[in-house]
């Protein structure tokens, strides 16, 4: 055999093995190290707990599509680590002056290796909300190489995992694209114990979002629940007219657009509470670091 013919031989066996490996950790990744249905809850040491703008018996909510910081530019573009840095803690600034109790973030990445920075605990160390869940929507890659992305809540109050559900219509692991969990945990507030959920609902196709309105409320029962997050769903549509006429929720169903791109402006984002307790206050921040702007709700907790 000649030299050159033994060199191809050695060239195509070791590509074989490069892309056999390659499938194996990227197959290990997603259904062996991911964390998939299993909601993070961690603390973060070393943060001072912020003070809250709420009065006594008051709880105040930030609901924030954060758009991943923009990191991912197209295709093979990314954006520098120091832009998407400089991005999130403008975001986490504008948060921060709400001194709110409790944040839910949507479309946040805790990793992506391109520009790696953990969104998430950059905002909660920067706003002094030291107690953080996460639920991934996607976990995309191969180990110390991937995108990890999907739902968040930071509070001053600790958390306790419930679960991080897949909603209706989520297609394999390795399918990125309008792939949805709903993110669950409990905590306590005045006395109250609520489930908590961080939500970014289907945004292409409305009879999935409305069969995933019915899977929060079936999931929800009869529990005081607080739901937030990115419902993509607009006032008087079928999905929010089934969260308001189920009668256990309590927020502003209708309000200023909290989604803005080009010319279209939509009202997407909402936070809502037991229908026990009363809503004081409902804000859309007029900040244009997302294509979503935070929307802030002050509630009095009520038995």
């Amino acid at each position: 055999m000649s030299r050159r013919k033994r060199f191809l031989r050695w060239f195509v066996r070791g590509s074989l093995a490069l892309v056999v490996v390659g499938v194996v950790l990227f197959a290990l990744n997603g259904l062996v190290l991911a964390d998939r249905t299993s909601p993070r809850v961690s603390h973060l040491e070393g943060v001072p707990v912020a003070a809250s703008a709420s009065g006594p018996g008051e709880v105040t909510f930030v609901s924030y599509n954060i758009a991943k910081g923009f990191a991912h530019r197209g295709g093979l573009t990314f954006d520098s680590r120091a832009n998407v840095e400089a991005k999130i803690s403008k975001m986490a600034h504008v948060i921060r002056a709400e001194k709110p109790d409790a944040v839910f973030l949507s479309e946040a990445l805790t990793e992506f290796a391109p520009c790696n920075v953990n969104q998430v605990h950059l905002i909660a160390r920067e706003c002094g909300l030291p107690h953080v869940a996460t639920g991934e929507n996607y976990n995309l890659g191969v180990p110390l190489c991937r995108v990890v992305g999907g739902n968040a809540i930071l509070s001053r109050v600790p958390l306790e995992p419930v679960a991080n559900i897949d909603l209706a219509g989520r297609k394999p692991f390795w399918v990125t694209g309008n792939n949805r969990r709903a993110l669950f945990v409990r905590a306590e507030f005045h006395g109250a114990s609520v489930l908590m959920a961080a939500l970014h609902n289907d945004s292409f196709d409305m009879r999935n979002n409305e069969a995933q309105a019915r899977q929060l409320l079936e999931f929800v029962g009869e529990r005081p629940a607080v739901l937030a997050g990115d419902f993509n769903n607009r006032p008087g549509e079928r999905s929010i007219k089934l969260l308001r006429d189920s009668g256990w929720f309590a927020g502003e169903w209708d309000g200023p657009p909290t989604f803005f791109e080009g010319k279209r402006a939509e009202r997407l984002d909402y936070v809502f509470a037991p229908v026990s307790w009363e809503l004081l206050e409902s804000r859309v921040i007029a900040d244009d670091t997302s294509d979503h702007r935070p929307l802030v709700c002050r509630f009095r907790v009520k038995p």
